[in-house]
């Protein structure tokens, strides 16, 4: 292979490494790391959970027993510029140095201030031969979320709006359905599995206190497995009754948001009552990832929620699920918001569509 061909090569295998970490690295960046020698494969690694190894010293532990003569041969993959700083871990410039690898190719420098290009220039400081910007597209791309987050103003989650409509724009059969009659599937199971997907990649999940009453779903990712959500629900005034909650049966934490005179003594496992709902909408979320750990957030509330967020321009996606039939009338979906940059992807997902606007591509 030529030299660009291999690099592309071996970093789309450390793309891949680094998608496995989709469900459980943020706050931090998912990130791959592929080690070869003369055009082998000798060690490969990835981030697999916020707070632990990094990809790097995985790879590299893969193979303690190489001499950094060897390693000075060695050309190291990795999808993100290696960190220069003391964090939950050590810098993996540093290691890298120290093993005496000879090369380092990367898909991007790290948005992180703390990072954003010292570490490669570290590398470039010990001899080390660095080159980065291969495939950088795709790599900014699969880590948007962490790339969002270090851009905001605020301290707020990356939000995922997301719904089902018909093909003629509803989202239920009744615009004012009876407490507890349960959701109504508008579209195929393909689409089920995508939702659990996606509640798998974002830590939080939110309703609005309708959607709670009328659906009690249990927001989980049974259908796919994983760790479930925080599952969180606008309840001004709280009406939901709590006893008769499904998701609150489930693993997991379930964060009730009401008013400040809402407040009610409560006595439940694994339910948190919180009043912040008199605050700024920006604020309370901004409170949701500060206090309650929660950076990425998927909303899968009714037309109200929905319309709130794409109001006040809170949102970094929004995904759309269309079935191919018609209900004629009903509970209309919420308007999609008119947008003039990012991008809009339409896909086929079994019978239904999906349409899914990043603001951020």
């Amino acid at each position: 292979m030529q030299n660009l061909e291999e690099d592309e090569y071996w970093m789309q295998r450390a793309l891949d490494l680094a998608e496995l970490g989709s469900n459980t690295t943020l706050p931090n960046p998912m990130v791959g790391c592929v080690i070869v020698i003369d055009g082998e494969l000798i060690a490969e690694g990835w981030h697999m959970k916020f707070g632990e190894a990094h990809a790097e010293v995985n790879a590299l532990n893969k193979i303690k027993h190489l001499s950094p003569t060897t390693l000075k041969k060695a050309t190291v993959y990795v999808t993100l510029e290696p960190c220069s700083h003391f964090g939950k871990t050590p810098p993996c410039a540093d290691l890298l140095i120290f093993r005496g690898v000879g090369r380092v190719v990367t898909s991007m420098e790290d948005p992180n201030p703390k990072v954003s290009g010292r570490g490669h220039k570290r590398l470039k400081d010990a001899g080390i031969t660095v080159k980065c910007g291969v495939l950088e597209k795709k790599a900014m791309f699969l880590n948007r979320k962490f790339i969002a987050i270090q851009s905001f103003t605020k301290p707020r989650p990356y939000i995922v709006l997301k719904w089902a409509q018909s093909q003629d724009g509803f989202i239920d059969t009744e615009i004012d359905a009876e407490s507890g009659r349960g959701g109504y599937a508008i579209t195929g199971k393909e689409v089920k599995d995508e939702v659990h997907k996606l509640r798998a990649e974002n830590n939080g999940i939110l309703i609005g206190n309708r959607t709670a009453i009328v659906d009690n779903p249990s927001l989980t990712v049974r259908e796919i497995g994983g760790v479930n959500p925080t599952r969180i629900i606008i309840d001004p005034e709280l009406r939901v009754d709590i006893e008769t909650l499904k998701m609150k049966d489930k693993d997991g934490v379930t964060l009730i948001l009401c008013s400040e005179k809402a407040i009610t003594e409560y006595d439940y496992d694994q339910v948190k009552i919180l009043p912040w709902l008199d605050l700024e909408m920006e604020v309370w979320l901004c409170k949701l990832k500060e206090e309650e750990g929660i950076n990425s957030l998927l909303v899968e509330g009714g037309a109200t929620t929905h319309s709130k967020f794409i109001n006040l321009g809170l949102y970094d996606e929004i995904i759309v699920f269309s079935s191919q039939f018609k209900l004629y009338r009903g509970l209309p979906a919420p308007k999609f918001p008119e947008v003039n940059s990012g991008k809009v992807e339409i896909s086929q997902v079994g019978i239904d569509v999906r349409k899914h606007y990043f603001r951020i591509c």
